[in-house]
């Protein structure tokens, strides 16, 4: 009788080893899934900062080119009838302005915003 007693006292226990396992593995994927979602969600919060420090970027670029168009003051960002392209930096971020006057009245403003690698344009017409 003892025999018998161990044999299912062992099976038993090995019954709860594979339940324990499972429940184990369940857990795991659970949590790297989560963690997944985790390490996401900061790198799109990251990306979010970034690109509105590169949309203010080209915005500023933008704004100086147009004043400079408006006044007609310097040749930084060109001059009526012609274009030219002037990069520089404002904080930790670049832009690049591209000002082309057409003959017909229609003025092309283009600025672009870059800070690491994210790179927003924005483009005025006028």
């Amino acid at each position: 009788m003892n025999k018998r007693k161990k044999i299912k006292l062992s099976q038993r226990g090995a019954v709860s080893v594979i339940l324990a396992v499972l429940l184990m593995s369940e857990l795991l994927v659970i949590g790297l899934g989560m963690s997944i979602l985790i390490v996401q969600q900061i790198r799109m919060s990251s990306q979010t900062g970034l690109s509105v420090v590169a949309f203010y970027a080209a915005d500023a670029g933008a704004e100086k080119c147009l004043y400079q168009a408006r006044n007609m003051t310097g040749t930084e960002c060109g001059t009526p009838g012609g274009g030219s392209i002037v990069n520089e930096s404002i904080g930790t971020g670049v832009y690049t302005a591209n000002y082309t006057a057409v003959f017909n009245g229609s003025d092309n403003l283009t600025s672009i915003g870059q800070l690491r690698g994210v790179s927003r344009k924005l483009e005025l017409t006028w």
